[in-house]
């Protein structure tokens, strides 16, 4: 494998530390600040996606805060919500436009109870399968891990035999990844808006999400459904690097934090964000957006390596496939 040129400029570890480093320093805020305006609230369930849940924030970094209300009293998690983020705003917090899928407080039910069918929208997928892959709490850390359990619960049933793979989960982080890849288009269909930096992101920052969904679903086969379900919400409460080198281990690791790495160092460069910024075919065609999209092509070639999926015998391969 040819490592692109952006590789040999970082020091890998020092990167990913730092990263770490700062995610830790926000959730710290982000925690505190929970506290001191909500308190101890059981209706309440906080949580963070994104790069802070991740554990690689950069200098563009915001933060992806989500509120869930187990009463479904929607109007008083939307005070709560409104107070909570009108204190963050005075600490040193980027907080998220206006406007997104984690705009409004929402039912825990909505997450446990729509999985398929016409009220399964891209909305309900996409805060379901977040709060799976990259989900961190910040306010009500149990409810948040008993969330979980019972999402996961829902997705492997009593009955499912042991040399079985957990299709049903499987089949919907498959789904999720085809319906962020087809709204990237819808996204981005408007020459003005930027192109460049979503889809450095959709290559390496949704990638690695897709494929560590994928890799926790793997390591489920040969064990008891209630053995499944322990080990599938124990993978899922890592950040997806981690996730993976506790699947592959550090040693095969390597090049996929290589090149990780990279692309947040990149990222981190205010130079370069500004290039991957620009509006369209003007974000596409610099310098910048080339060799991340170079770093994005061995990265991917270094996540399948690290499958190494073979048609075999490999339930992973079947189920894809199937």
């Amino acid at each position: 494998m040819t490592i692109p040129k952006l590789t040999k400029r970082i020091d890998v570890d020092a990167v990913l530390q730092s990263a770490r480093d700062q995610s830790e320093k926000t959730l710290q805020i982000l925690r505190s600040v929970a506290v001191d305006v909500l308190g101890s609230d059981p209706d309440l369930i906080i949580g963070v996606n994104g790069s802070v849940a991740r554990r690689e924030v950069t200098a563009g970094s915001d933060v992806d805060l989500f509120v869930l209300t187990l009463s479904g009293d929607i109007s008083s998690a939307k005070a709560a919500q409104t107070k909570y983020r009108e204190r963050l705003s005075t600490h040193d917090i980027k907080m998220p436009a206006d406007g997104g899928v984690f705009q409004n407080p929402l039912r825990t039910t909505h997450l446990t109870a729509t999985i398929g069918g016409e009220d399964d929208t891209n909305t309900y997928i996409t805060r379901r399968m977040l709060y799976l892959l990259e989900g961190e709490w910040v306010a009500n850390e149990d409810s948040f891990n008993r969330l979980r359990l019972e999402l996961v619960g829902r997705y492997v049933p009593d009955e499912i035999e042991e040399q079985k793979i957990v299709r049903f989960f499987l089949n919907d982080v498959i789904r999720y990844w085809r319906t962020i890849c087809v709204d990237f288009e819808y996204k981005t269909a408007d020459a003005t808006k930027p192109r460049a930096i979503r889809l450095v992101k959709l290559r390496l920052s949704r990638m690695l999400l897709y494929v560590a969904g994928i890799a926790a679903a793997r390591e489920t086969v040969g064990l008891s459904a209630s053995e499944k379900r322990e080990k599938l919400a124990e993978l899922l409460s890592l950040p997806p690097l981690e996730r993976l080198t506790r699947i592959h281990g550090s040693v095969k690791m390597m090049p996929v934090e290589a090149l990780y790495a990279t692309f947040l160092s990149a990222i981190n460069d205010q130079y370069i964000r500004s290039k991957l910024e620009l509006p369209g075919i003007e974000g596409l065609s610099t310098p910048e957006f080339t060799d991340l999209s170079n770093v994005a092509r061995e990265f991917k070639t270094a996540l399948l390596a690290l499958l190494d999926l073979d048609a075999g015998d490999d339930p992973l391969m079947e189920a894809l496939l199937l």
